[in-house]
């Protein structure tokens, strides 16, 4: 499914490497936060995507 998914994006014009999965357990607040902060400052250094806002 997650690839599945990742085709769309691709044919929709956005890079492959602004979506991620994984797998947290809902005991893994600390994972989580340290997952969300890496995905964050990986986006912000991938900059503004090249898609343009529906109109």
């Amino acid at each position: 499914m997650f690839n599945m998914t990742r085709e769309l994006v691709e044919l929709l014009g956005i890079e492959p490497s602004r979506l991620r999965l994984e797998w947290i357990s809902s005991a893994e607040g600390t994972r989580f936060a340290e997952v969300a902060r890496e995905f964050t400052e990986q986006l912000k250094a991938l900059g503004p995507s090249s898609l343009k806002e529906a109109a």
